[in-house]
């Protein structure tokens, strides 16, 4: 055996192990009760409750229930870069894959039911206006740059950063709407939504139709 071999990496420790494991159970209890009763009826001693924590032991993983949401956003994000992707692989126009996007983010959305919906609205506010979410807000522009990044058929008044910041925004701004307003129609608003930003990002005559 060579005596260059680097060791095995270490597996965690007890202390480790045991530190995850109550990690998780208080992310699967908010996510539930998020879903079960939405996020601002559920309080931090019912998630204690649920995971069967003290509520000490809460504060030691998260300073506040805004920090549950911004990690639970993670998977929000994968999943929106998943539909990215699938977009970025369609053949067509930016406006076009843009429209897919949308399409899809507004039928993934709908199926996930009224509770979700506020949980989803939290993690864009929190990347909208909640300063201590940069990394949220990072991860939801660098999704959609991903779109338009290399796109040949944009127009050149405005550079790919503002473009990016226009669409979050406009994504954003109707996910927040669906959450506040009853009966908000939130594919109808996503499609024509796409339509608008195809124009007014493409390049004259480069928008579908």
């Amino acid at each position: 055996m060579s005596g260059n071999a680097a060791p095995p990496e270490a597996a965690p420790g007890r202390r480790e192990r045991r530190k995850l494991e109550i990690r998780g159970r208080l992310l699967e209890a908010a996510r539930g009760l998020f879903e079960q009763k939405g996020f601002g009826a559920t309080t931090v001693d019912e998630i204690c409750a649920r995971a069967d924590v003290a509520q000490k032991t809460f504060f030691n993983h998260f300073p506040t229930k805004q920090h549950v949401v911004r990690e639970i956003a993670e998977a929000f994000l994968d999943d929106l870069g998943a539909l990215v992707e699938e977009a970025r692989k369609r053949p067509g126009s930016t406006a076009e894959r843009i429209a897919h996007l949308f399409e899809r983010a507004g039928e993934e959305t709908a199926r996930a039911g009224p509770r979700h919906r506020e949980l989803l609205a939290e993690v864009v506010r929190v990347a909208q206006v909640d300063r201590s979410g940069d990394e949220t807000t990072r991860r939801l522009h660098a999704a959609f740059r991903a779109l338009i990044a290399d796109a040949e058929d944009l127009t050149r008044e405005h550079d790919v950063a503002f473009l990016t910041e226009m669409v979050v925004a406009v994504f954003a701004a109707i996910l927040l709407n669906w959450k506040s307003l009853d009966g908000y129609p939130l594919r109808e608003h996503l499609e024509e939504a796409a339509r608008f930003i195809g124009r007014a990002i493409s390049r004259p005559g480069e928008a579908a139709a």
